[in-house]
């Protein structure tokens, strides 16, 4: 885990807490493809950005298309997490640097993953999912 946790947004307070219970919830969620596990995650305005372009604007849409993903088994998701701040229990970020796979098509793709999340009503929801390929 990369980036200064502590002076980022007191992660040993209650809401710190629960921004890493809830990027724990995004990965065992998308590790799982556990798709209504994962859209409970999204935030009503949740935007989501695929490397290619492709946007997905509101619940509906991303939350359709995660059930569409996730129903596929033809592929593998890494993560490590390189960066995360929180800010005053309202807020947080978290960067993370992954490798999609598709081990049969022989296809690989590396990929910086940013999600910006919110916290409504004492929960943390993702309101931007940003994936952006690297070379």
């Amino acid at each position: 885990m990369a980036g200064s946790a502590a002076a980022a947004g007191h992660p040993g307070n209650g809401c710190g807490r629960q921004f890493d219970s809830a990027l724990s919830s995004y990965l065992h969620t998308t590790d799982a493809r556990d798709s209504s596990g994962f859209n409970a995650l999204l935030h009503r305005d949740v935007v989501g950005v695929l490397p290619g372009g492709t946007v997905f604007d509101g619940k509906k849409a991303m939350a359709g298309f995660i059930t569409t993903f996730f129903a596929r088994t033809d592929w593998t998701q890494t993560f490590v997490l390189k960066r995360k701040v929180v800010s005053d229990c309202e807020s947080g970020y978290a960067l993370y640097e992954s490798v999609y796979a598709e081990p049969a098509a022989g296809y690989r793709q590396k990929l910086m993953i940013g999600l910006t999340w919110t916290r409504e009503h004492g929960r943390w929801l993702v309101l931007a999912d940003q994936n952006t390929e690297v070379t």
